[in-house]
């Protein structure tokens, strides 16, 4: 059973610094000042002027009276939406509107996020996450954290959205957010604070309508959107945040019997995933075909760098600023050259175990630019498919002997499907057209 690696997983360290300031004659920490000062009229600066005084302004910094009134509130995180949400419909019949809520602590101190309410341009309600479900919903943009709804002085969490509506639901133009944080006591300063802000537009546009990337049966989408790593793969590169694997589907094959390998599953051949055609998932334009990079052992691969990452690889384009790609192919196996012009359900090439990956699948996405890592990750239905039930989770597939052990597969929910995201843990099987 295998997945991408997360061979470019950061992790970050916060270093607390502690100075000290001037105030009023007396020293004070900075981290004190920044909150207090605005209470006992100080600023960083030196005593606060009367505004009776005329002193200068700041330099860069507007000296003139709004017209009106604003009402002045501490937010101490403040938020910031990554990625427009977009949509689609997944296997549940729901439809799912899918983004990133950027969330940055401006305190010098730990504060504790308590709730998110996400609210449409009517004021009504579409989400509130609390408790469990918000901690499962929260993290550092890269790796987890035993307390992920605390955010730590000055620094960053992602919450990872997922707003579920009933099929045919209206979507809304816009959304945004109340958020509701606990303040440490002995500040001058509510414990706790509510602030709305983290306002967007919703990408309406429906998702790209795309045929089966494979053929054949037993096809298990794991992981898929919304969980599993690629729903929270941001990437640093080029001085910028990239979440191309948003909506990515890893797709791993069992047999007629269950089984995801026939004898030694240490070698890519002996797994059903192993040596499958891929497929044009539209009419398009090859934009990029690599080869000749070497299949990894299973379970048993060789770090790699950024360059090899994909593997053996094949970008299409499928209209203007969508693309798919298709990564870790087998090596020899990409049939197809940049600038071809293909046609649905044309082979590219074959499954394999190139790259950054751990065992022999297919990854596929659709994203924005002709790049696997700096794009914007797109949603995307597919027209039509068996849906055949759903398999355990990755953990549970994980324990399995590959070649003895069948996989248990759920038959409920089972049919036909047309213009729908498998969801992760959907075991689908697609008809060749």
């Amino acid at each position: 059973m295998s997945i991408d690696r997360d061979a470019l997983d950061l992790s970050t360290k916060v270093v607390s610094n502690s100075g000290v300031g001037f105030c009023g004659g007396r020293v004070r920490l900075v981290a004190a000042m920044v909150i207090a000062a605005v209470v006992s009229g100080c600023s960083a600066a030196g005593p606060a002027a009367s505004p009776s005084t005329g002193a200068a302004p700041t330099a860069g910094v507007s000296s003139a009276v709004p017209a009106s009134p604003v009402t002045e509130q501490f937010t101490p995180v403040v938020m910031r939406v990554m990625s427009q949400p977009r949509w689609f419909t997944g296997t549940d019949a729901k439809v799912h509107l899918v983004y990133e809520l950027e969330l940055t602590n401006g305190f010098p101190v730990p504060v504790t996020v308590t709730g998110v309410t996400v609210r449409d341009a009517a004021g009504g309600s579409l989400q509130n996450l609390t408790g469990e479900v918000l901690a499962g919903a929260m993290s550092p943009l890269a790796g987890q954290s035993k307390r992920p709804t605390v955010v730590e002085a000055s620094a960053v969490r992602a919450v990872w959205m997922d707003i579920t509506m009933a099929g045919g639901s209206q979507l809304p133009s816009a959304i945004e957010h109340t958020l509701t944080v606990s303040v440490p006591p002995g500040l001058p300063v509510p414990s706790v604070i509510s602030s709305t802000g983290g306002a967007t537009e919703i990408d309406r546009r429906p998702p790209t309508v795309i045929g089966p990337p494979l053929d054949g049966t037993g096809w298990i989408a794991l992981p898929s959107c919304c969980d599993g790593p690629h729903r929270r793969s941001l990437q640093p590169i080029n001085n910028n945040l990239w979440l191309a694997q948003r909506f990515a589907i890893d797709f791993n094959k069992i047999d007629a019997k269950g089984l995801l390998a026939s004898g030694d599953s240490s070698r890519n051949a002996a797994w059903f995933t192993y040596d499958q055609p891929v497929l044009a998932v539209a009419d398009a334009r090859v934009v990029a075909a690599v080869d000749g990079y070497p299949d990894q052992v299973p379970d048993a691969p060789k770090p790699v760098g950024i360059e090899e990452a994909d593997g053996n690889h094949v970008i299409l384009e499928l209209s203007a600023g969508v693309y798919a790609f298709y990564a870790h192919l087998k090596p020899g196996s990409v049939s197809v050259e940049a600038g071809d012009q293909v046609v649905k359900g044309q082979p590219l090439g074959r499954t394999g175990n190139s790259g950054s990956s751990t065992g022999t699948h297919l990854h596929f996405q659709l994203m924005d630019r002709p790049s696997a890592l700096v794009a914007d990750g797109l949603p995307f239905v597919i027209d039509a498919f068996t849906l055949t039930g759903r398999s355990p989770t990755l953990e549970q597939l994980m324990k399995l002997n590959p070649s003895t052990d069948p996989v248990p597969v759920d038959p409920a929910g089972a049919g036909e499907r047309t213009n729908q995201l498998p969801m992760s843990r959907d075991v689908v099987s697609f008809t060749r057209k």
